[in-house]
């Protein structure tokens, strides 16, 4: 079994997962909180509420923490990946590796966020060593919100950054439904999607659960 491990906001990528993976993932909601910069407080409240979580994973499922909260810096990846016994994949790891994995340079970045939440997403990428060359955010705040976005908008963003010169596309949120339109998605630039680095990775490393 898998583990899937989500903001309670997050309703779409279980439901999107589980056309992947038919009764094979557990969903477990953990608390949203603001802000990826933890201070001591938050980083032990993250690590009270997830220690509940882990008290009720089975110690062979994989384990896939799919969000950013908490594991925005690699310190704090490598640190959470030594709380859990179980194997374990994390959103902002998976898509950092895909798109290492492409040679990619410089992005075309696609966000469903306001602006501010956008700008973040890009110095995140900038201090993992990606260029921006162009971007889209969609102005959306909030999961609800996010969770509405059709995938024609998305498909049209797409659109809109294949006539781009980047090395490869990131459509940012796992929120952000993708993962029923992936073959869509596909173009003459690659195409990361935060929830679609998950499945890549789970299947290139024919990972059992």
């Amino acid at each position: 079994m898998m583990s899937l491990i989500v903001s309670e906001l997050n309703k779409v990528l279980p439901h999107d997962m589980n056309l992947f993976y038919p009764s094979k993932v557990k969903t477990f909601y953990m608390k949203f909180y603001p802000g990826h910069f933890l201070n001591g407080e938050a980083r032990n409240r993250m690590y009270q509420d997830l220690q509940e979580i882990k008290n009720n994973i089975n110690r062979d499922d994989l384990v896939i923490y799919a969000r950013s909260y908490g594991v925005f810096y690699k310190k704090c990846i490598n640190e959470f990946k030594n709380f859990f016994d179980n194997r374990i994949i994390i959103s902002t790891d998976t898509i950092l590796t895909r798109l290492r994995e492409l040679n990619a340079k410089n992005l075309f970045v696609i966000t469903p966020y306001n602006q501010k939440r956008h700008d973040l997403e890009i110095k995140w990428l900038n201090n993992n060593g990606f260029k921006t060359t162009g971007s889209i955010a969609m102005g959306k705040t909030g999961g609800d919100e996010i969770a509405k976005i059709g995938h024609d908008f998305t498909l049209k963003a797409n659109e809109i950054a294949n006539n781009s010169s980047a090395d490869a596309i990131y459509i940012a949120c796992t929120i952000l439904s993708t993962l029923p339109i992936l073959d869509k998605l596909k173009n003459k630039i690659p195409v990361v999607t935060a929830s679609g680095s998950l499945i890549d990775i789970i299947n290139e490393e024919n990972l059992k659960f």
